[in-house]
């Protein structure tokens, strides 16, 4: 169980085996310590110590972000045992060669998701409209496919172009009337970014406590450069998800209204001024469709369909692992072998 708690002042106590959630003196929640696999506190949320001490001991993840979703960071049991691994890891990343390879792999499995995503929606509307550039979005994806150099400027030039292509066919796959322009960061000024972001921000979190777990630093990534705080390793990770899982749902939350334009508020936070956020009880909301999502059946890894979206994080982290430590050929981690067949 993945524990959320969004209401400010909350207190998070310990009854036994029990975790008690209370506001204003009442007791909003009561679950069992064993079940928790990982708990976000949002705002102003005050776990006692005995609390956070029980989930340590316990190997559980303690997340901290702002009322509205920014990660701020997390408390954990420490990090992960296995030596062999790190060494593998940074001797990889010194490795030009090895480096891009592996970068290479995040981008090749992002983009075929890509296609996938976009193809579903295309039959399902019996439309060619919805993706007319797909050619050129082939052609960009059988570059990446061939490219032998040692450039990952030239990688992330790549994936940025599919990235334009993928979010202008998304838009068009967008019928709930709020207009989206592209893809745009920090600060996110329409509802369609401001989604996108958190959820991409809970995958990470979640992919940085799996890969500290196994044993990876997740500092250190390939094809996003290290910077000051990033878990570099988790975005890469999370490459090939975003569009499959986050994409999607958003998409399927927005087309079905279950979160609308209303439900968002602008915001200065963390210094960034014009910022748009779900209101707290809407994200609320989106936490409960978002859980049930990553449960939920993949649809997109022909070899396990029915495996959910937790799950399988928690395979590509193992599959990550495995490659590392016995020297395998990274485009083992392929999505789909038949997606070559498409191109």
């Amino acid at each position: 169980m993945q524990l959320y708690v969004t209401e400010p002042g909350s207190r998070i106590s310990k009854s036994g085996s029990h975790l008690l959630v209370s506001c204003d003196g009442c007791v909003k929640g009561d679950v069992l310590m064993s079940e928790v696999e990982s708990l976000s506190l949002f705002g102003a949320v005050h776990p006692t110590t005995d609390v956070m001490l029980a989930l340590l001991e316990k190997g559980t993840d303690i997340a901290f972000l702002s009322r509205s979703g920014h990660y701020k960071g997390r408390l954990s049991s420490g990090m992960g045992k296995n030596v062999d691994l790190r060494l593998a890891q940074y001797d990889a990343y010194r490795n030009p060669k090895a480096a891009l390879e592996i970068a290479r792999g995040f981008v090749l499995r992002k983009l075929e998701n890509g296609l996938r995503v976009l193809d579903a929606y295309r039959r399902s509307a019996r439309s060619e409209f919805l993706f007319p550039e797909r050619e050129a979005y082939l052609k960009n994806l059988e570059v990446v496919r061939s490219y032998s150099g040692l450039d990952r400027d030239v990688l992330r030039g790549l994936e940025g172009y599919g990235a334009r292509i993928y979010f202008s066919c998304f838009a068009r796959c967008l019928s709930c009337g709020i207009p989206f322009a592209g893809r745009e960061y920090r600060p996110c000024k329409d509802p369609v970014n401001a989604l996108l972001s958190f959820g991409y921000s809970l995958v990470a979190r979640t992919m940085a406590s799996l890969l500290e777990a196994a044993g990876f630093d997740p500092m250190i990534g390939f094809l996003h450069e290290h910077s000051y705080g990033r878990c570099s390793l988790a975005c890469d990770m999370i490459e090939e998800l975003r569009h499959p899982l986050v994409d999607r749902l958003v998409l399927s939350v927005l087309n079905r209204k279950w979160i609308i334009a209303d439900d968002f508020e602008n915001r200065d936070e963390d210094g960034t001024a014009g910022q748009l956020f779900l209101k707290p009880d809407r994200m609320k909301v989106f936490l409960r469709y978002y859980e049930e999502f990553c449960e939920s059946p993949n649809r997109v890894y022909k070899d396990q369909p029915d495996l959910p979206w937790r799950s399988l994080m928690r395979i590509r982290v193992e599959d990550f692992r495995r490659a590392l430590l016995e020297n395998r050929d990274m485009r083992d981690m392929r999505v789909d072998p038949e997606l070559k067949e498409t191109a």
